[in-house]
């Protein structure tokens, strides 16, 4: 328990330094310089990592390498697998989790998620359900102008091999994407520019832009001019799309977190066109601690969402 706080706190420090030399903490529009994972593949697949122990309730992690043809480079992501994954022949729903800018596929792990999974499927909480942590850099999970199409990379690359090597749920009802800050944009994104994918989507603390030019300069190249940074945000997709309507939406916000004000536009957005969604206010700010206070709460309610999905439905591909 010490070491998993220990780490989401040293995350949470590498997180405030970048708001601090960004003004993120005290001006959110501020946007930091992109750290771009680099986009050339390695020379070799990497290897797999060491196997993890067991959690108390029996789920395993796993990390699982990858091969991107959408970003032509090898990459890697984290797959909890729930107790007695191994020994059924039932198909699971499908957790996709987001980090945010300072993190990478650990971040979540790191936080608390997977442990409290386990806890809960133990004890009866919540349905067991597969939980899938990709990599993606600082690269804000968007198909940038010039560089790569990361948005497509969790669709075309992440969510065919995770269906093509575990027994899944292969439809939009057996699949949420989720995520933290730059992550929880990106879920959101993700969700509603490519359809048919994902029926549920939530953003934890979404570092949203309200105006393109509160992106710092090296920022808006990832876009590439306004009116694609328009048709990417999630600000602007529900009110020039149809996008999410039919999505099981939800967005929360720390109360003192500096990006309240941003996310609470969105949400007004929403209610203005009739979009059903959840829409939360916590106690708390943009740091570890809030999303490690609320990890039971976000399992929660993707359970809720994902429940009721065929353990044997027919497998289609919809995307």
């Amino acid at each position: 328990m010490f070491a998993r706080v220990g780490t989401a706190l040293a995350t949470g420090l590498l997180l405030a330094a970048t708001l601090t030399q960004s003004g993120w903490a005290a001006q959110p529009p501020a946007g930091p310089a992109a750290a771009r994972i680099d986009q050339t593949p390695s020379g070799d697949e990497p290897g797999p990592a060491a196997p993890t122990p067991p959690f108390p309730g029996g789920a395993r992690v796993v990390e699982e390498s990858l091969y991107s043809p959408t970003l032509e480079l090898h990459t890697s992501y984290r797959i909890m697998l729930p107790g007695g994954y191994d020994s059924s022949t039932r198909r699971y729903s499908v957790l996709y989790m987001l980090h945010g800018v300072a993190g990478d596929s650990s971040e979540w792990q790191s936080i608390g998620l997977l442990d409290a999974a386990d806890r809960m499927i133990m004890r009866g909480e919540i349905d067991p359900f597969l939980i899938v942590l990709p990599n993606g850099g600082a690269n804000y999970w968007v198909n940038q102008a010039n560089g790569g199409r990361w948005a497509d990379y969790v669709v075309d690359d992440v969510v065919r091999q995770v269906d093509r090597d575990f027994r899944t749920v292969a439809s939009p009802r057996g699949r949420a994407i989720g995520g933290l800050s730059m992550g929880g944009e990106g879920a959101m994104r993700i969700a509603m520019t490519r359809p048919g994918v994902f029926g549920t989507a939530a953003a934890h603390s979404p570092s949203l832009r309200t105006a393109f030019d509160q992106f710092a300069p090296e920022l808006q190249t990832l876009f590439g001019d306004e009116d694609s940074w328009r048709a990417a945000t999630p600000l602007w997709l529900v009110m020039d799309t149809d996008a999410a309507f039919g999505l099981n939406l939800a967005i929360d916000v720390g109360e003192n977190d500096p990006w309240r004000p941003n996310v609470e536009r969105l949400h007004e957005r929403m209610l203005a066109r009739g979009i059903e969604h959840r829409f939360e206010v916590l106690p708390g700010e943009h740091a570890p601690e809030y999303w490690i206070d609320n990890v039971d709460h976000y399992l929660s309610f993707y359970s809720s969402a994902l429940a009721g999905v065929a353990e044997h439905p027919p497998i289609t591909d919809a995307y």
